[in-house]
C-alpha cells in the first residue's frame, strides 16, 4: 500500500505532540491554544463560506 509522506509526517508530529502532553486531552488543547496564541498571525484564516441559494433554509420564511 502506497504511503503519503505528507500523511506520515503529520501522524508522527502527532505523536510526538501527544507523548509531550502524556496522552491527556487537556494539556494538547492548551498546547494548541497557546500555538496559536503564539502564532496566530501567520495562521490562513478559513475562508467565508456563502450559501448558494439566497434562502439556504426553505422550511424557514424570511419576512
Amino acid at each position: 500500500m502506497w504511503k503519503d509522506p505528507i500523511v506520515e509526517e503529520v501522524r508522527k508530529i502527532r505523536q510526538e505532540i501527544e507523548a509531550e502532553c502524556e496522552n491527556d486531552f487537556e494539556k494538547i488543547f492548551r498546547l494548541a491554544m497557546a500555538r496559536q496564541q503564539r502564532y496566530g498571525g501567520k495562521l490562513v484564516p478559513s475562508p467565508v463560506r456563502i450559501p448558494k441559494d439566497d434562502n439556504p433554509l426553505p422550511h424557514v420564511e424570511r419576512a
